[in-house]
């Protein structure tokens, strides 16, 4: 309307199809929207200036967290303008979608833009997550931003600072307490899942996802001569994956390492057996080691 079109212009496009109302006000141009990027830039539209993706909707353009439907079902939105409220979409695409605006007051700094998209930052919209999220989902997601490399000592720290009086603060406090460097050194969830099961112990930290002669490894000890691998199934699992570990623990042997390997469910579902068989394997070898002071 500020660029001239009428109201009745605006209905006669729309009762045409040849503009789709997605949510009241906003329209989507010759055809219904069809991705979760398009229903984001949406909402933004519709909650004005300054606003940001904030919850699970951030989490989910930060790919920390994996959306569950194409177009999503909720979407939140923080805005510094307004009271919150709910509202409905209006297209066919959108009609299971409920979007919600939330009053929240920035400071600089906090909301990024992403692939044209404005999104709280990473470790807010995680503190966000928390608040609904199950334990292990949260650790999950947590995991899935330090591989991101979204964490590090200056982002763990600002969110410490932000997280005071917040409801997901008791459920992420643990996991930023856990943080370490090695962290941004992880490939998988698989990984960080065994690395953060290890780092609770206090025993000496390996080296995360470097060579040792001359391959790859997943977790190193150097003073040990140690090497674990933790062989997530989608990797793992087919008859040339298992020829090729099967050659790397031999290349690794001649060289003089132990190698011990993890199968996925050791370490997604009982990370203590994990942490306890690399614990006592240490062990062992110091305990020989002494034998020969």
């Amino acid at each position: 309307m500020e660029l001239g079109f009428s109201s009745s212009t605006i209905q006669s496009w729309c009762n045409t199809e040849r503009l789709v109302t997605v949510l009241q006000g906003v329209y989507s141009f010759g055809r219904d929207i069809e991705s979760r990027e398009a229903a984001w830039r949406a909402a933004l539209i519709f909650a004005g200036a300054g606003s940001a993706l904030a919850g699970q909707s951030a989490c989910e353009a930060w790919r920390i967290v994996k959306p569950r439907h194409k177009i999503p079902r909720h979407i939140l939105v923080a805005s510094e303008s307004g009271r919150g409220r709910s509202y409905a979409g209006r297209s066919p695409a959108m009609q299971q979608t409920r979007l919600v605006i939330s009053h929240r007051a920035f400071l600089p700094g906090d909301i990024r833009k992403i692939d044209g998209l404005e999104l709280i930052r990473a470790s807010l919209a995680l503190l966000d997550f928390a608040e609904l999220a199950s334990e292990r989902d949260l650790r999950f997601a947590f995991l899935e931003a330090c591989r991101l490399r979204l964490f590090n000592r200056e982002e763990v720290d600002f969110c410490f600072r932000r997280m005071v009086r917040r409801r997901g603060a008791r459920k992420l406090r643990p996991l930023l307490v856990l943080w370490v460097p090695q962290l941004s050194r992880i490939r998988s969830v698989l990984e960080g899942l065994f690395l953060l099961a290890w780092i609770a112990t206090g025993l000496p930290l390996p080296e995360v996802n470097v060579k040792v002669a001359g391959v790859e490894v997943d977790f190193y000890w150097p003073g040990f001569r140690l090497v674990v691998e933790t062989d997530g199934g989608s990797f793992h699992d087919d008859p040339l994956a298992r020829a090729r570990d099967i050659a790397k623990t031999k290349h690794l042997e001649d060289h003089g390492l132990t190698v011990l390997r993890i199968p996925s469910e050791g370490v997604e579902l009982l990370p203590p057996y994990a942490v306890n068989m690399v614990a006592r394997r240490l062990k062992n070898q110091t305990d020989s080691q002494n034998s020969f002071v």
